[in-house]
């Protein structure tokens, strides 16, 4: 599990962490490691939320109170848990997006460890996302959004379900990393990689995906993407 938290105390944020350190230790042997990355403040928390399972969230000195930080990360579409850590500001009276719960400070260790309980097992049944960067930012998707990467003499552009276009850093080797463990993804060549989850139809070595765009597997691969398709079938 990833976790953010985000508490402009620093003597608050550093006994959070240290409690999530404590729980990280115990759960080692059956859950594995809680992966925590902690921040002073929301822009550097908002330069790329999407990766965390779980926020803990509190902040009473800056632009944005934690309650109006949660609203904001939902506006970015994370729909990962929050929690707020009520100190100076009771969020309990204000208005809170969905599957956002209120905690108080100082954190009881107890109630910590029952919060992250339930939160460890949903993230269980969890659809695992790949991770795509690009110049500007880091893009988490499901593996039915992506549909086929394409090489270029200018980069690699990756092509979505719901008309998004990536350009992500690096070359068709590189981003084939990112795919590691997603077995729906296969080369066809040395510059195309395709989700075969999106193929249509096969024929004579010309497969055509969901978004109408046709590829001739080559020679070399195709006996391994026949029997990866078939597998899937």
């Amino acid at each position: 599990m990833h976790i953010a938290v985000c508490d402009d105390n620093v003597a608050d944020r550093k006994q959070t962490e240290r409690l999530l350190s404590r729980e990280s230790a115990k759960r080692l042997e059956t859950s594995g490691n809680l992966y925590v990355d902690s921040f002073g403040n929301e822009t550097a928390l908002l330069a790329a939320p999407m990766k965390y399972d779980l926020f803990f969230l509190d902040m009473t000195n800056s632009t944005l109170d934690g309650a109006e930080l949660a609203a904001t990360l939902r506006n970015e579409g994370v729909t990962a848990p929050i929690v707020l850590l009520c100190s100076s500001i009771d969020y309990r009276t204000k208005p809170l997006t969905d599957n956002v719960e209120c905690m108080d400070k100082p954190i009881k260790t107890a109630e910590l460890s029952a919060l992250l309980d339930r939160q460890i097992a949903k993230c269980k049944d969890k659809e695992p996302t790949i991770e795509i960067r690009d110049s500007k930012k880091a893009y988490y998707l499901h593996s039915k959004q992506i549909i086929h990467a394409d090489s270029a003499p200018d980069g690699v552009t990756v092509t979505c379900t719901d008309g998004l276009v990536i350009h992500p850093l690096g070359d068709i080797r590189d981003l084939c990393q990112s795919f590691t463990g997603f077995d729906t993804f296969v080369l066809i060549g040395h510059k195309t990689l395709i989700n075969l989850e999106h193929v249509k139809e096969y024929k004579k070595r010309t497969v055509t995906l969901s978004d109408g765009a046709s590829y001739t597997v080559s020679i070399l691969e195709n006996k391994s993407f026949l029997r990866a398709l078939n597998a899937l079938r």
